[in-house]
């Protein structure tokens, strides 16, 4: 039976870890008892997993209080233990939506996998069963959509004995949904507009100076880097980075740049991720761009490359559609979606190789009504919202460096929680956070600037680029398969039926699917509503004449 639910699990790193645990291991303190209604209760440590009287009527009370409102099938229902498996079975039958399940207790888990045979729930393709919180959490983060219904479910019994584990589930939940809310709110607001930079990018190289960002993998080991953010706490450390210059490799995030070198420091590198805005931002300091080398997404603003940078080096996200196609054509690597420059900075640092790395403006949070370094204030309209760029933000407290609580935008809270998971994977031992009032991440050291003792072999930052090879993208190949994809989206467009095979045809299309993935999201999240029809065809045929267009201009085709 073990084995029969071994396969049909669809995780295959919970399948290596369960493989690894001997039966006389899973079977260590475990028993069982009947309950008053005649079902068996699994106990471990003497302790019961499903209730003594009546497991599966808890479970139906427990739904009847968790559950109010009507959940469809792109829904997630989280189960929260396995128990005798009467609650996925509850789950199961009573609703049609997708089911994770977190055992935090492997044992447990293989020993129920021996006894209850439940291989038709996992063959459904509707279930997942995780033992690994963050594992659990990028699974999540995987499938679900920002209209898409999240409720936890738990064996009652369960719940008072792991309370610990079902409380880091719950924050676990909530951090990863609301992080996902933001980089979908992104995608509606981005996807074509990174369609247009991507294909602009494809074609861009201006006298062999684009590089991948592998190129300068680990060149940097035993140096340091400095991360200079926006943030105020910038500006507090300002005169100590310049005293300490030498010492530091300065990897600036695009807003700073004109910062910095209004204070006489040239930083090493900029890191740009904006799909637009380039020209605005670096304008005014084009003459000072010469020395300092761009560290740029595929997805960004293309007049990025109209600067004088001394170099260009391509960050592909492993979240670009694109860059999934291009790799089949190209050696190129993918790194973590870092959603914010100052994330790809990081994300860049610690591929790069730097033994130390200082965080500096990475604030994440006011400093009593300032909001960046070069002083500008708040604007705040009401108790729980300000105003930035002219565009409203929400505002919310989150923990400080101090312990205390701090005011922050809503969106850099879910930032927050992504440095904290990006730190989390890539476990850099030495990355110090110099704020003195920002948020605190997870993982990092809070220190002063001055407590720190700079890492510098051979107290010399430079290092020889000139061997590094210049990159040209290979794209006939992909082109020709892209133009095929669009020319069967063309032959479904001309039937004017609007149906799931319309959608599978436009995810096969790389350029076509991230130019309308707001309106692929609004469909699915609207189950094919028929009033969607006519909007959604007309939308895709305006998509692929300005995506032929785009890449007849820039010869591409």
């Amino acid at each position: 039976m073990f084995n029969k639910n071994l396969e049909a699990i669809d995780n295959p790193a919970l399948k290596r870890r369960l493989s690894r645990i001997s039966e006389i291991e899973s079977k260590s303190n475990m028993s069982y008892c009947i309950s008053s209604s005649n079902d068996y209760v699994l106990l471990k440590n003497n302790l019961p997993i499903d209730d003594l009287k009546n497991p599966r009527q808890a479970i139906q009370k427990m739904f009847e209080n968790t559950i109010k409102n009507q959940m469809q099938k792109n829904d997630i229902i989280i189960n929260f233990g396995i128990g005798l498996c009467y609650l996925l079975d509850e789950t199961f039958n009573k609703y049609p939506s997708r089911i994770m399940i977190y055992e935090p207790d492997l044992n447990l888990l293989h020993f129920v996998l021996q006894n209850v045979d439940i291989s038709q729930h996992l063959t459904s393709g509707r279930v997942y069963i995780s033992n690994d919180l963050d594992e659990f959490a990028s699974k999540l983060s995987s499938i679900y959509l920002t209209k898409d219904k999240v409720e936890i479910v738990y064996i009652p019994n369960y719940a008072i004995i792991k309370n610990k584990e079902l409380l880091m589930l719950t924050q676990k939940v909530f951090d990863t949904c609301k992080t996902k809310m933001v980089d979908i709110n992104t995608i509606t607001k981005f996807s074509q507009k990174w369609l247009m930079n991507s294909i602009l990018n494809l074609s861009f190289n201006v006298n062999n100076k684009s590089y991948l960002l592998s190129e300068l993998e680990n060149l940097y080991n035993g140096k340091t880097a400095l991360i200079a953010g926006a943030g105020p706490s910038l500006a507090d450390n300002i005169n100590i980075i310049k005293e300490k210059r030498e010492q530091l490799v300065i990897i600036a995030v695009n807003k700073v740049a004109k910062y910095l070198i209004q204070n006489e420091l040239i930083p090493d590198f900029v890191v740009f991720m904006d799909a637009y805005n380039a020209t605005d931002t670096l304008n005014d300091i084009s003459g000072n761009l010469f020395e300092t080398n761009c560290i740029f997404d595929f997805r960004a603003d293309n007049n990025v490359t109209k600067f004088n940078f001394k170099n260009f080096y391509y960050y592909f996200s492993e979240a670009d559609t694109t860059f999934t196609k291009l790799s089949l054509h190209n050696k190129i690597k993918s790194y973590e979606s870092s959603g914010s420059a100052s994330i790809m900075a990081l994300i860049s640092a610690i591929k790069m190789g730097f033994s130390q790395i200082i965080l500096a403006g990475i604030d994440l949070a006011f400093k009593d009504n300032k909001i960046y370094a070069n002083g500008e204030n708040i604007n705040r309209i009401s108790q729980n919202q300000i105003i930035v760029d002219n565009v409203k933000k929400d505002i919310q407290q989150v923990k400080s460096v101090t312990g205390k609580l701090v005011y922050t935008r809503a969106d850099y809270a879910a930032f927050i929680n992504h440095f904290d998971n990006i730190i989390s994977q890539i476990k850099h031992n030495k990355i110090y956070n110099i704020s003195s009032f920002g948020a605190n991440l997870k993982g990092v050291i809070n220190t002063k600037f001055n407590d720190i003792k700079i890492e510098n072999n051979n107290n010399n930052t430079n290092i020889n680029l000139e061997n590094l090879k210049p990159f040209i993208f290979e794209y006939k190949d992909f082109m020709q398969e892209e133009l095929s994809q669009i020319n069967n989206i063309i032959s479904i467009l001309s039937t004017r039926i609007f149906s799931q095979a319309l959608i599978s045809a436009i995810l096969k299309s790389t350029f076509v699917y991230q130019y309308m993935q707001a309106d692929i999201l609004n469909v699915l999240q609207k189950n094919f509503a028929k009033e969607l029809a006519e909007d959604f065809i007309e939308k895709t045929k305006n998509s692929i004449k300005e995506i032929i267009s785009l890449l007849q201009s820039e010869k591409l085709i």
